[in-house]
């Protein structure tokens, strides 16, 4: 190869790494900011005798709010978001509270884990 092909083949590597950020991972949805100035989204959910007495519906959550989710079991139980992996123990009685940063876009269960109840599911977008 001679010189002249090595220099513009460097180029072009360097030219190649400058435009892709070099080599850095695009940044992931955690690592975008809330929207300024939303008003966190709270999820209140119900659970006596067996039964959701809140509803199962969806849940619109915009994407990087801040959620608090909020449970009311009349069974010790445990409650889980699925894909964000944060749950609560749920003790009669007490609100049981999950809290976090909907920072990833998708549709996500909530369930008790014990009883095997779905609760109200959170569609972040």
């Amino acid at each position: 190869m001679t010189t002249t092909r090595r220099l513009i083949g460097c180029a072009s590597t360097a030219a190649a790494l400058l435009l892709s950020g070099c080599g850095a991972p695009a940044p992931r949805p955690a690592d975008r900011p809330a929207a300024a100035n939303a008003a966190p989204v709270v999820i209140d959910a119900e659970v006596a005798g067996g039964q959701v007495r809140t509803g199962t519906a969806r849940i619109p959550v915009p994407l990087g709010s801040q959620v608090r989710y909020q449970v009311r079991s009349d069974q010790p139980d445990e409650a889980h978001v699925h894909g964000f992996d944060e749950a609560v123990e749920l003790t009669p009685g007490r609100t049981g509270v999950i809290e976090f940063t909907a920072d990833v876009p998708g549709v996500f269960e909530v369930e008790l884990h014990h009883s095997g109840l779905s609760l109200p599911s959170l569609e972040v977008r």
